[in-house]
């Protein structure tokens, strides 16, 4: 009897364990205890139809994606997390509106949840900060020239065309290392130095409208693409010294309406209205590549610095990235609703910019493809007399800094400054009387040059928060 006792003891006990060893190694996930809660005291406002501040929390991948006050999960920390701060009752404005509070066993299941790493499943990993967020300043100097950087020295002589007005700035790039910025204009590209703000010279460009211009990460070459349409397109790469023909890339039907140069500058990629990511060899012409993914015009694309990555997105909303060498895909970045305007690349390739006329500007991770930040940079009007779908104003620019500061323009007719981690930064340019098309930096980060639909070049002092100085796309000749 006794050994029966002891028998059933043993047994009792070690199943007790394993109860208990079970519950603690419980993975606290999104699918089965985060979302019940979220349903059921946030579904009324962030949700797919209603989604206050561009936030729905009803789905895995929105809730990471965030809204228009930035990222609400930070995987790993509830601290750093907006969700819980907010929940909690720790910042404003207090979440759910009112007095009403989320039970505070909800609130630790939130808390578990979110140090844990904010598993979407049970089986699911965990997504802890192991993630880069911070800028490798290393790489800023990945590419730099000996010296000063190229600056134009023996330009062709040509006439500018005569034009009735200037046209609009539909392409704008700064070499990374000289003070020297190119904005496209009628048949030709205009060089102007971002020091002097005084206009250098001209390259012509007879193939038709520019609607791309890059420099390469050396700051030696500068790329430009357009045509005209339903005619013809092309890529042609110029010597900065000399604005000499190098190169001439591709034979489109149709103007190339994107286009950038690899790294190294043995790639160069380009997209138009065919749809198709086309991949050539500098150094031959030929066409390495294509790829039939997108279901629109392509309208963006960027290598990223390191070379690995090729980002491009389309008129749909599409974005993706591609091994550059190969073409193979890496991710699918299906967030954006309406067409890409812009893609740029952070200077360490850890982190991809999207924009696009939805009104969003999106961070994501180079290393796994998951949003890191959205954000809404452009206020929209609230009188339903100018803005009768009350609707978000497109981000119709985005561009990284060296030190990974970022800048956006949109349809509220305003450029704003952003910090490395996504957030507002209180320097915004206003004051634009047309669209402001296009914005970048200069080599060191002082101005924001801007560009918009009437022509208009403007650069902007960023630490006075002021006007610097205008230029114009057609100089007085």
């Amino acid at each position: 009897m006794r050994l029966l006792f002891v028998t059933a003891f043993a047994i009792l006990s070690a199943g007790l364990a394993l109860s208990q060893e079970g519950k603690s190694t419980e993975v606290i996930n999104f699918k089965d205890h985060i979302a019940p809660i979220l349903r059921k005291h946030c579904g009324n406002c962030h949700n797919a139809d209603e989604a206050k501040s561009d936030l729905n929390l009803m789905t895995y991948q929105t809730a990471m994606t965030g809204g228009s006050s930035g990222a609400a999960i930070t995987p790993g920390s509830s601290q750093q997390s907006l969700l819980y701060r907010l929940v909690s009752h720790q910042d404003e404005p207090s979440m759910p509106p009112g007095n009403r509070k989320v039970p505070d066993q909800a609130i630790s299941l939130i808390a578990k949840w979110l140090d844990g790493g904010a598993p979407e499943t049970a089986v699911s990993a965990a997504r802890m900060s192991a993630r880069k967020t911070d800028m490798d300043l290393s790489s800023v100097t990945q590419e730099k020239p000996q010296g000063t950087g190229p600056m134009p020295a023996s330009l062709p002589e040509f006439e500018l065309p005569e034009t009735i007005r200037p046209a609009a700035v539909t392409a704008l790039d700064a070499s990374p290392w000289a003070p020297l910025v190119a904005v496209s204009g009628h048949e030709c590209v205009l060089l102007y130095n971002t020091d002097t703000l005084e206009f250098m010279g001209g390259i012509p460009f007879p193939e038709g409208v520019v609607h791309s211009l890059r420099f390469s990460r050396d700051g030696e070459v500068l790329l430009a693409a357009g045509g005209r349409g339903a005619e013809h397109g092309l890529v042609v790469l110029f010597d900065v010294r000399s604005g000499e023909r190098i190169a001439e890339i591709g034979e489109e039907i149709d103007s190339v309406l994107t286009a950038d140069i690899s790294a190294n500058k043995s790639l160069v990629a380009l997209g138009g209205t065919d749809k198709l990511v086309k991949v050539f060899e500098v150094k031959t012409g030929k066409q390495l590549y294509e790829i039939k993914k997108h279901t629109d015009w392509i309208t963006a694309m960027e290598f990223s610095p390191d070379g690995n990555y090729l980002a491009s997105g389309d008129r749909n909303g599409g974005v993706f990235v591609w091994e550059a060498n190969s073409g193979g895909i890496e991710f699918t970045l299906g967030d954006h609703k309406e067409m890409i305007t812009q893609v740029s690349w952070r200077a360490d390739s850890q982190m991809l910019a999207t924009a696009s006329e939805d009104g969003r500007m999106i961070l994501w991770f180079a290393e796994d493809g998951f949003p890191y930040r959205s954000a809404t940079p452009h206020a929209s009007s609230k009188d339903l007399r100018d803005n009768p779908k009350l609707k978000v104003p497109g981000v119709l620019s985005v561009s990284f800094a060296k030190n990974g500061d970022l800048m956006t323009s949109g349809r509220d007719l305003t450029a704003r400054l952003w910090t490395k981690s996504g957030s507002r930064n209180e320097a915004s340019f206003d004051g634009f009387a047309k669209l402001p098309t296009r914005v970048c930096f200069s080599h060191d980060g002082r101005y924001v040059i801007t560009g918009d639909l009437a022509g208009n070049l403007q650069a902007w002092n960023i630490k006075k928060k002021e006007l610097a100085g205008k230029l114009t796309a057609v100089p007085k000749q």
